[in-house]
């Protein structure tokens, strides 16, 4: 099994096409934190204010988060084969992040929240399906999952999560600023990331309809 690794690492399929997502996904997160902090510096508002819990960083950061799950909805229900299991992968993994960045109901927080038992059930709802739709991918196309996992594909992914990793640290070092910046780029990967699929599967279903020979390169 061992010998066979480099030949699936290294063989022949599709790759995440995409390649600049990371600098893409890049700029975006400096320049809307760039953008928050001037304006905050105009209004007078504390650097602290900024990256503080539900403050306006955040609130970004809970927008791309839906936004991503949104645009994997659309490349699921638009999509097919083993395009369509990334979406949904992104998508549950965009959901899950947004459910995590969704303030907790308390007695000042009562709009925009989630009490902590019924984020726990959308995260076990949501592990469910991508555990059922997994199992089921992999009966119908074991080559379709391996494709899907490989490390030419499926890099975006591990892109967001080591992002997450890296904040993490940040936290513990007590930088907020790195740590909320990187937590913002990890998930305009994951929008730009479920926007492309999106994308290819929206076109693919076109040419379906006009009766085109539907090649996607993700």
């Amino acid at each position: 099994m061992l010998a066979r690794f480099p030949d699936w690492l290294m063989g022949k399929g599709q790759r995440w096409s995409y390649t600049r997502i990371w600098m893409h996904a890049l700029m975006a997160a400096l320049g809307v934190t760039a953008a928050i902090w001037g304006a905050s510096a105009t209004l007078a508002v504390p650097v602290a204010q900024i990256f503080a819990e539900n403050a306006s960083h955040e609130l970004v950061q809970s927008a791309a988060l839906a936004a991503a799950t949104l645009a994997s909805v659309i490349a699921v229900a638009r999509g097919t084969g083993f395009p369509r299991y990334a979406a949904l992968v992104t998508g549950v993994i965009s959901f899950a992040g947004f459910l995590r960045e969704t303030p907790t109901c308390r007695g000042d927080v009562e709009i925009f929240c989630a009490a902590p038992d019924i984020r726990s059930s959308l995260m076990a709802v949501g592990a469910a399906v991508l555990i059922i739709a997994t199992l089921a991918y992999a009966r119908r196309d074991r080559a379709g999952i391996l494709q899907a996992i490989n490390p030419r594909f499926s890099w975006p992914l591990a892109l967001a999560g080591a992002l997450v990793g890296a904040s993490q640290i940040g936290e513990e070092l007590h930088l907020v600023a790195v740590e909320e910046t990187l937590e913002l780029y990890s998930y305009f990967v994951l929008m730009l990331g479920a926007a492309y699929l999106a994308l290819i599967s929206t076109r693919a279903a076109v040419l379906r309809q006009h009766g085109c020979e539907d090649k996607p390169k993700p």
